[in-house]
């Protein structure tokens, strides 16, 4: 017995094949014309639209950035810690007022004239960073320090007569010594 195929062809005559002609633009619309004739036309349609795709990208990429390093910025309740307002004539003089700030000791000291002479007569060669008094400063008469000492012992004992000074002989140790 022979083997039989079958074989259905669809043509689908029946639909429509939609025209863009409405889309083209009218130099391309001539099947007949050289492509060398419209360039110029086509160029310039496709550097606009390269344009704005780029300004696009550009804006984008902006858009990114910005929310990336704004999301590296201080909050509030950070920003908030950062501000400090001191009355200084609260402060009388040969006194020091410890603050917190910024989770750190804030010490502001109203120096005595005394205490201002002694500091500025300072030999700067036996000081560990050498540097001037008026430089330290902004005014004479108040001294700001900022506790940054890990290990505390650079913490002032309010109105006693003892300073805590680095033991130049031990950088880990510190000594007590009598004013």
């Amino acid at each position: 017995m022979p083997a039989v195929t079958s074989q259905v062809r669809c043509a689908h005559t029946d639909l429509q094949v939609p025209d863009f002609s409405d889309y083209r633009r009218s130099a391309t619309t001539d099947p007949r014309a050289r492509a060398e004739d419209s360039r110029a036309s086509r160029q310039s349609f496709s550097y606009i639209l390269a344009g704005a795709g780029s300004v696009g990208a550009a804006y984008g990429a902006k858009s990114v950035v910005t929310h990336f390093v704004s999301s590296l910025s201080a909050s509030a309740d950070v920003l908030a810690l950062a501000k400090i307002e001191i009355n200084l004539n609260d402060i009388p003089e040969g006194k020091n007022i410890t603050f917190k700030w910024r989770n750190k000791p804030l010490f502001v000291r109203h120096r005595t004239a005394d205490e201002i002479q002694t500091e500025k007569s300072v030999n700067l060669a036996t000081l560990r960073d050498p540097e001037h008094d008026d430089v330290r400063v902004k005014q004479d008469r108040w001294l700001v320090l900022v506790g940054v000492c890990t290990h505390l012992g650079c913490v002032p004992i309010a109105n006693s007569e003892v300073y805590v000074r680095p033991d130049p002989r031990r950088t880990d140790r510190i000594r007590y010594v009598p004013r």
